[in-house]
């Protein structure tokens, strides 16, 4: 096993940016989901079903973005290297969450489209 989290700098993207970086990591990834934290229901996140659209018209600019290089950590398939990228919207009442794991081979061409770097 392989435990990285790596998380990267996304400090020089603006909005347009961070919302392409979303949109290529989906198109590669191999799953992806959107969960939602209402604590008036429950204190733990709840898996929704939601369009990726959906939850990319969420996107402001106070939204908490990631690029995480988990390296095997969370992996439930085989030890499957990978990173997640995702964002926390940071609203209340109810604050929503978007999980999108992609496979480690396939990042280096986002980690560069985007220049990306890992936070120090």
């Amino acid at each position: 096993m392989i435990y990285k989290n790596i998380f990267y700098n996304l400090s020089e993207l603006n909005l347009d940016m961070k919302l392409s970086l979303l949109k290529d990591c989906k198109a590669i990834c191999y799953q992806w989901w959107a969960d939602k934290l209402d604590c008036s229901v429950s204190i733990a996140r709840q898996r929704i079903d939601s369009s990726f659209e959906s939850m990319l018209d969420r996107l402001k600019e106070n939204t908490h973005i990631v690029v995480i290089d988990r390296g095997t950590f969370g992996s439930f398939d085989d030890d499957k290297e990978h990173f997640e990228i995702g964002f926390r919207t940071m609203d209340s009442p109810v604050d929503y969450f978007l999980f999108i794991e992609v496979e480690s081979e396939k990042m280096p061409s986002i980690i560069e489209k985007y220049s990306l770097k890992p936070m120090e």
